[in-house]
């Protein structure tokens, strides 16, 4: 194996394993399971503890904000992601949230305006 496959493959795996623990954020929403898989990307198996946290705490961004924008959901999920020693995956999700993501936002908010409707 070439050299530096390994030292990235290295420096991957320092990284998660030295990396802080990810904080769960407190929501008005479905309580984090450490079962679930969060990561709607998780295809190939269940992502690490770190990683899945930061997709729960997105989607539990999105689902209620509290306040916070778009922009601040997902840069929070960078910020997690980094604390989970995954930065280099973090910033390539990251900018695929930021591309992609505005549909899913904008069906949260929807279903927020039918909540309260709802409860009228």
């Amino acid at each position: 194996m070439k050299p530096i496959i390994l030292a990235i493959a290295f420096a991957s795996l320092a990284g998660a394993a030295f990396a802080n623990p990810v904080p769960v954020t407190n929501t008005t929403k479905a309580p984090f399971k450490e079962s679930k898989v969060y990561c709607n990307d998780a295809v190939m198996g269940k992502p690490s503890k770190g990683e899945n946290i930061a997709c729960y705490n997105h989607d539990a961004c999105y689902s209620d904000p509290q306040g916070r924008s778009r922009k601040d959901c997902d840069e929070g999920y960078l910020a997690d992601m980094k604390r989970a020693g995954l930065e280099t995956i973090g910033y390539v999700k990251f900018k695929a949230l930021r591309e992609w993501g505005k549909a899913a936002w904008e069906k949260c908010r929807e279903h927020d305006k039918q909540e309260a409707a709802n409860k009228n």
